[in-house]
């Protein structure tokens, strides 16, 4: 039987239908007056030539510009690289294993950190990764580590990430380390962070040790990590692939077992994509639940949290909620991951790919057969489980982008102190690069011509896209309520040619929905598909129920294997 064949079930074929939703007629009513350019209908806020037209000039950018350049450069390049092979058990383990190990002395907090610094000395001529590092600071924290232990100090006893080593995202501050996001430095700015990141101290007093800060493309704005300064981050599974962005460089050390842990961060999949693409786990919280200060660029717009947060990565999905519970602070009670889930509670809803109507491909046979398996082993493990068909989501691009698009006083190198909801940086930005005397990416360039743009928007399409966006978090929300999660592919394929996101641009709505809906989502590696690279899904849960969806993901990594050593010999 068809993944998709199983009839709806009746709740799910109430929110699918959606005419009579409160919130869906309401927000119609109140942009009835656009033009033509713009449809008002319960679903969707765009009419679908229009989409078209923006699908096909997409497609028309891959045929005759992107895909030529990427597939001289993929045949090109020398034969994919391989990371060398794992030679120290101690890499392979659980964040909480090695604590625990620590904790109990089975293992010294020197040894654990020597083998990650090594390990990270060995795969980043291979991968790229590392921007700087604080090697001999690590060691040290471990010995002292130690030295209390052996001293029997009872201070650090109940440390929950004790003597456990983690890599940062270069745009999240790391006292001492270079902190730019990717981002050019002006004249007079300083390099260095001066102090840690709200993140990076509860992790710090918590017990665990930061190894490095890693690469991100410029001011984080795109999905593959490559700035003019680090150059490009490379995918350990065959480094001719991209590790995805913008927190690629976690995505790289993590999956080629150099790190256990990472922080990275996520406005438009920045932490899932690299997670996905290298066959990790990254969770993107509840909004405002993770501190979001301590980041470049920062953002003085209100609204910044609702779309951004800063966002825990691992090598294995069971040390998420370890890493959130951290993270959380204060906040992690309103969380309850301490609370055992009934498995069997759950319900759980699924959605093979974006409609054929949508902007984005759709999903492809390796990532299809990935949600087949995850959906045949859930119901064999008892839970009711049913595909979704959410209306509107054929416009989730739409209102996401131009909902993004409307932040404002974002720190990039378009911003101007004297001017700060002003983009007027952007375009002196775009004829400096034209003339090749900018320092700043394409991929930055372009993001700022795009926002300034978007000061622009007509005020009606801002409020259709708002409606939009505000009647299709009400359906989902509605579905999901307190007991339920959704599976949803990440990307319709796995990792791709460097530079070849050019013409997959719209695919990032697989992503963006959930930073747009401000629903917590997890990463879920499941696997190797039938080319040899990562496959996985995202589980989506409503606000506050992140341990659904980390639960949920936990049984998946457990059923199939979650992240596979990437080959080390041709």
């Amino acid at each position: 039987m068809p993944v998709g064949s199983r009839k709806l079930s009746t709740r799910a074929v109430g929110i699918q239908a959606g005419a009579n939703h409160p919130v869906c007629d309401r927000d119609c009513d109140s942009v009835a007056n656009m033009t033509d350019e713009v449809s008002c209908s319960p679903t969707t806020f765009t009419s679908r030539w229009l989409r078209w037209l923006i699908y096909s000039l997409i497609w028309l950018l891959g045929v005759l510009v992107v895909r030529p350049f990427t597939f001289i450069s993929f045949v090109t390049k020398p034969r994919s690289r391989r990371v060398p092979a794992l030679d120290n058990p101690i890499l392979t383990m659980k964040a909480s294993s090695i604590a625990a190990a620590i904790r109990t002395r089975k293992l010294r907090a020197e040894d654990v950190v020597a083998a990650f610094v090594e390990r990270i000395k060995a795969v980043n001529p291979v991968v790229n990764a590392v921007v700087d590092q604080r090697f001999a600071d690590a060691m040290q924290d471990a010995r002292d580590i130690d030295a209390k232990l052996d001293a029997g100090d009872e201070s650090i006893a109940d440390m929950p990430l004790l003597g456990v080593p983690f890599t940062v995202k270069e745009s999240i501050a790391v006292k001492g380390l270079s902190f730019r996001g990717g981002q050019p430095v002006r004249d007079g700015e300083e390099r260095c962070a001066r102090e840690d990141a709200p993140s990076v101290a509860r992790l710090r007093a918590a017990g665990a040790v930061p190894l490095c800060v890693t690469n991100t493309p410029e001011s984080c704005l795109w999905w593959e990590s490559y700035n003019a300064y680090t150059g490009s981050t490379l995918n350990p599974y065959d480094t001719r692939l991209t590790a995805g962005g913008s927190s690629g460089g976690e995505g790289a050390l993590l999956g080629s077992a150099a790190s256990i842990m990472g922080l990275g961060s996520d406005i438009a999949g920045s932490c899932r994509l690299p997670a996905f693409f290298c066959g990790v786990a990254g969770h993107k919280p509840t909004p405002a639940v993770v501190p979001w200060k301590g980041h470049a660029p920062e953002c003085d717009d209100p609204r910044w949290p609702n779309f951004f947060t800063q966002a825990p990565m691992a090598r294995y999905v069971s040390d998420l909620p370890l890493a959130l519970k951290v993270l959380a602070g204060d906040k992690a009670p309103q969380l309850r991951l301490d609370e055992k889930v009934d498995l069997r509670s759950v319900r759980v809803y699924y959605i093979e790919s974006e409609p054929s109507s949508a902007c984005s491909d759709r999903v492809g046979a390796e990532v299809r057969a990935a949600m087949a398996r995850a959906v045949q082993h859930l119901r064999a493990r008892g839970l009711d489980v049913q595909p979704l068909q959410l209306a509107g989501l054929e416009d989730a691009f739409g209102s996401a982008a131009i909902a993004m698009l409307q932040l404002r006083r974002v720190h990039t190198v378009h911003y101007d102190p004297a001017r700060p909801d002003s983009m007027h940086r952007a375009w002196p930005e775009l004829w400096r690069f034209l003339t090749c005397r900018s320092r700043s990416t394409l991929h930055s360039v372009i993001a700022g011509v795009l926002f300034a743009i978007a000061t622009r928007t007509p005020e009606r399409l801002v409020r259709a896209a708002d409606a939009h966006r505000t009647a299709l978090g009400a359906r989902l929300e509605a579905a999901l309520g307190t007991d339920a999660v959704l599976l949803y592919p990440s990307l319709p394929e796995p990792a791709h040619r460097i530079g070849l996101f050019w013409c997959k641009l719209l695919n990032s709505s697989y992503l963006m929905v959930f930073n747009a809906l401000g629903l917590p989502v997890t990463q879920v590696p499941l696997g190797l598909g039938q080319s040899g690279r990562p496959v996985g899904l995202q589980v989506a849960a409503n606000k506050y129920q992140d341990r659904l969806s980390l639960t949920i993901g936990q049984e998946l990594e457990a059923a199939f294997g979650g992240w596979v050593p990437p080959p080390s010999k041709e």
